[in-house]
């Protein structure tokens, strides 16, 4: 099973053809009213909605039934965005991917990037994306690992979320071999076949793989 998230992120940045994506849909705050203008059904609704007007709240909260909708208070400890991830959690699926989650403040960006650090999230590391036009985020536990290439895009690079140990990029265009944690973005890295093997001893790995804007 497939669960898609939309946040509330700048729509110009969304992938072409967003809801011809497969899966069921959770909508985190003004993503919700966007999977409603465009006619899409949800599993949920969730957040503070404080980027809503009250007209919108209330056309969104007439459309759904009462166990469809989760209304939280402004002050919360979690984002909207990390309440529909635990969410999604729930429902066990095979791959979770996250959208409007880009583009905006640097602070919810950087929020949304490192949520899949948290040790909650264990069991979907490695199934969660965060995709918009140019940018595919994704995850990875320790052990040995392949990352295999995404159509249309050029450049590859890492990021240790957490303490990460003995990170070696195996067979990338630029190698690398670490005995102790950097915390850098080691970015502009690029696939010569269409796979990559990196490997690590412990830790949570970010991977991208993005492409130039046009």
């Amino acid at each position: 099973m497939q669960i898609n998230i939309l946040a509330g992120g700048d729509p110009s940045l969304w992938p072409e053809k967003l809801f011809d994506q497969p899966g069921l849909w959770i909508g985190a705050d003004r993503g919700a009213w966007r999977l409603y203008q465009h006619g899409i059904p949800m599993l949920l609704a969730v957040g503070d909605f404080d980027s809503l007007s009250q007209d919108e709240l209330q056309l969104l909260e007439s459309h759904l039934e009462k166990n469809e909708i989760i209304h939280v208070k402004a002050e919360k400890d979690e984002t909207d965005t990390e309440l529909a991830l635990l969410y999604a959690q729930t429902k066990k699926p095979d791959i979770i991917n996250i959208f409007g989650a880009t583009g905006g403040r640097l602070d919810h960006l950087l929020s949304n990037l490192w949520l899949l650090a948290d040790s909650k999230f264990e069991s979907i590391v490695e199934k969660t994306h965060i995709i918009d036009n140019v940018n595919d985020v994704s995850y990875l536990a320790s052990g040995s690992k392949t990352i295999h290439k995404i159509s249309g895009t050029k450049y590859l690079g890492f990021m240790p979320l957490t303490e990460v140990t003995h990170f070696k990029i195996i067979d990338a265009k630029y190698t690398l071999a670490l005995t102790q944690n950097v915390y850098k973005m080691w970015s502009s890295n690029e696939f010569v076949t269409d796979t990559v093997d990196v490997s690590f001893d412990k830790g949570i790995l970010m991977v991208t793989q993005t492409k130039d804007r046009t």
